[in-house]
């Protein structure tokens, strides 16, 4: 099995002729604002990659940025640790609270606030679901973004 570029991309050792070497190439196709009207997002934890105050930073931009998005209607779904986002003691709630405005949705796990012994502060516009009527739900998106 021979590995080279050449029998794996249909490589081509030289660049088209109409482009010279300062020439940019969009190769990401422009949505227009149909196609972004609508976000899936699954929390995972009330940080983003480790736990640490870095981690909540990293985490309350993405919140920030999808706050400012472009999207109509958004819906987030909190499972695990990303339940805890709902409590007021969280660094994080208030940036959550801001998102809600936004949002079409906040689904959160039921089995998650549960385990964690969650103090959800926004119960009133917050609806429950299992562990397995999110997964039910999730698994057919083809559209999610995960913040893990």
């Amino acid at each position: 099995m021979n590995n080279s570029p050449e029998n794996n991309l249909g490589f081509i050792d030289t660049k088209p002729n109409n482009l010279s070497e300062n020439t940019m190439i969009d190769v990401l196709q422009e949505k227009n604002i149909d196609e972004i009207s609508t976000k899936y997002v699954l929390i995972k934890h009330d940080y983003y990659s480790t736990d640490s105050d870095f981690g909540r930073q990293l985490l309350k931009t993405y919140l920030s940025c999808l706050c400012n998005s472009y999207y109509n209607s958004l819906f987030i779904y909190l499972v695990d640790k990303g339940t805890r986002l709902l409590d007021k003691t969280n660094p994080l709630y208030d940036d959550l609270l801001n998102l809600s405005r936004k949002c079409e949705i906040i689904m959160a796990d039921q089995d998650s606030i549960n385990e964690y012994g969650v103090n959800v502060s926004l119960d009133s516009e917050i609806p429950y679901q299992t562990t397995s009527s999110i997964a039910e739900d999730i698994i057919y998106l083809s559209d999610l973004l995960i913040l893990e």
